[in-house]
């Protein structure tokens, strides 16, 4: 519907008493814009963004998170630094699953839950190093929040 409505614009524009290059490049401009606006809205509202497990951010305070039932998809708020907090939309496999269930008691409990990027578990095969497909991203930062030792 949005890209009818630049299309409409656009033929009505053509019939202006503007330069020829402004018939040409603001009708362009405009489809242009239709056709990334609906990519973009969702971050722009505060929707969850989709996004792979090794593009979220290395390091997150946990706000909230919400699994859906029928996807193995879960929506993940998370908060880094100061921040306002961030909604993304991930796949959620079992691991990830008991890390959530974890993080979710703690949150019950009134905690702060930090959520760091596990470090990268490999596996030797030669000289080169792969890691396992399936091993989570994150793992709870326990002493993340907490005061530092008395000297």
């Amino acid at each position: 519907m949005l890209l009818m409505t630049a299309f409409v614009g656009s033929w009505l524009f053509r019939s202006s008493t503007a330069p020829l290059i402004a018939k040409i490049a603001v009708p362009a401009l405009i489809v242009t814009l239709a056709c990334v606006t609906p990519y973009q809205v969702n971050a722009m509202l505060g929707l969850p963004i989709s996004a792979p497990p090794a593009t979220l951010p290395a390091y997150a305070e946990l706000i909230a998170f919400v699994a859906h039932d029928d996807d193995p998809l879960v929506d993940l708020w998370l908060r880094q630094r100061n921040a306002p907090p961030r909604a993304y939309e991930t796949t959620l496999n079992s691991k990830l699953k008991r890390i959530l269930r974890e993080a979710q008691s703690r949150l019950s409990r009134g905690e702060r839950v930090m959520l760091v990027k596990a470090r990268l578990r490999t596996k030797r095969t030669g000289a080169k190093e792969q890691r396992a497909p399936d091993e989570p991203d994150y793992e709870l930062a326990d002493s993340f929040f907490s005061l530092p030792p008395k000297d």
